[in-house]
C-alpha cells in the first residue's frame, strides 16, 4: 500500500498553508493539499527534512540540493 501523501502538496515542506488556503513559496502558486508540486523530485536532498545548508545532518555529509539520498525510501515510511 503506498503512502496517501505522496507526491502532495500536504507532504511538501515547500507549500505553505493557513487553514484552506495552500501556497507553494517556490511559484508563490495557490495549491490543493492533494495538487501535485511542480518541483517534486523524490528522493532529493532539497525535499528532506534532513539537508541544511549544503549538508546532512544525518551523516554529516556535504551535499547538492538535487542529490538522491541513498537511504530513500519511496514508501514514506523513514
Amino acid at each position: 500500500m503506498s503512502n496517501e501523501a505522496y507526491r502532495k502538496c500536504k507532504s511538501c515542506r515547500f507549500c505553505s498553508h493557513k487553514d484552506d488556503l495552500w501556497v507553494c513559496v517556490l511559484t508563490s502558486k495557490s495549491m490543493g493539499p492533494d495538487d501535485t508540486c511542480e518541483r517534486y523530485r523524490p528522493g532529493c536532498c532539497e525535499y528532506c527534512n534532513l539537508f541544511s545548508k549544503g549538508r546532512c545532518i544525518r551523516t554529516g555529509e556535504t551535499m547538492y540540493e538535487l542529490d538522491v539520498c541513498v537511504n530513500y525510501d519511496p514508501s514514506g515510511s523513514l
